[in-house]
């Protein structure tokens, strides 16, 4: 005979599990169902004639942007200002795509261009720069390498807390922060190898590892906090805003202008999506700033240890029941 307390804690069980599952469901279906551009930008260079140029400004899901040669234009690639650009060649018109930015995008870029343009009566070159490796040709390496340190973090949070206690204890806050430092060193460097082996990449390794490093810590530190206040329920909010939401947000199989909505507004916010376009970068084009980037896998750690260690000796942690649950959630 199941006792009451028990019938009402697996009821509540089926209903978050289920509640977190629908959600990963309608989120994944609902960013990557149906990719439509949405304000892309272009390159066009001043010897483009005005009239093909506003032609192609026309289209609502591409955004151009006048540059005053061919070399502003190409730079524009490769600062990642613009996905294309659109140049004329010695004849006709020449298409320059950057299929390291956004295969899907790339693709767009020259089935559409071309099509538009040659209904002006103009023919249209297509030229690739940034190309992506052999090996991974639709540039989602560097995305599941950062899934993988995402994981590592809410993951490594969870198992610090069966080693330091969740507990409102600042010495153990430390601890588990500590723990996630190795651990994002650890993930990583070996992200940045795994990941270079594989794709292929010529460059960036240094920065891939640190993009690691501090993708661990901002996930890590994130479900460290929510734990501290919210106890297991905090570990389903880090599934909920690093999995569910981050996952397809992040511009991995699609980038952030082609996805509807919230996706497209919050994914470059979240540290999975400001690491993906940080290993893109690093990877591919070294003329890129990574600040922006960088500069938001930083507030999330800032903000998330400093509120981790602010509530220590407040919150409530997790029991050592809701830490197996935790665990069990996460693995």
């Amino acid at each position: 005979m199941i006792d009451r307390d028990t019938l009402i804690k697996s009821m509540m069980a089926i209903l978050g599990v289920s509640f977190i599952s629908l959600l990963f469901i309608a989120s994944y279906a609902g960013a990557l169902h149906e990719p439509e551009p949405h304000d892309v930008p272009l390159a066009v260079s001043a010897q483009v004639p005005e009239k093909l140029a506003a032609s192609i400004d026309e289209s609502p899901g591409i955004e151009t942007e006048g540059v005053t040669n061919t070399a502003a234009a190409l730079d524009s690639i490769d600062r990642r200002d613009a996905y294309g650009a659109l140049v004329a060649g010695r004849k006709d018109l020449v298409l320059f795509v950057a299929p390291a930015a956004s295969a899907a995008i790339a693709d767009l870029l020259a089935a559409e261009i071309p099509d538009r343009l040659r209904n002006e009566g103009t023919e249209v070159a297509v030229r690739t720069v940034h190309p992506l490796p052999a090996s991974d040709t639709r540039g989602l390496v560097g995305f599941y390498t950062v899934v993988g340190w995402a994981i590592a973090g809410y993951l490594g949070a969870t198992l610090f807390g069966l080693t330091f206690g969740t507990g409102p204890s600042r010495r153990r806050t430390v601890g588990r922060l500590g723990a996630l430092a190795v651990l994002g060193l650890i993930v990583g460097v070996g992200g940045a190898w795994i990941s270079t082996a594989i794709a292929g990449y010529d460059q960036g390794f240094v920065k891939i590892a640190l993009i690691g490093l501090m993708t661990v810590l901002a996930t890590g530190s994130v479900t460290v906090a929510l734990q501290s206040f919210l106890g297991i329920l905090g570990t389903g909010i880090a599934i909920l805003l690093f999995v569910v939401f981050g996952n397809p947000a992040a511009g991995g199989p699609y980038a952030g202008e082609l996805l509807p909505g919230i996706w497209r507004a919050g994914g470059q916010l979240i540290p999975t999506g400001a690491a993906t376009t940080a290993v893109r970068d690093a990877a591919y084009f070294p003329d890129a700033s990574l600040a922006g980037p960088v500069l938001i896998l930083m507030v999330w750690i800032v903000v998330a240890a400093g509120i981790a260690l602010l509530v220590a000796g407040r919150g409530r942690g997790m029991s050592e029941d809701e830490e197996k649950a935790s665990l069990a959630g996460v693995g």
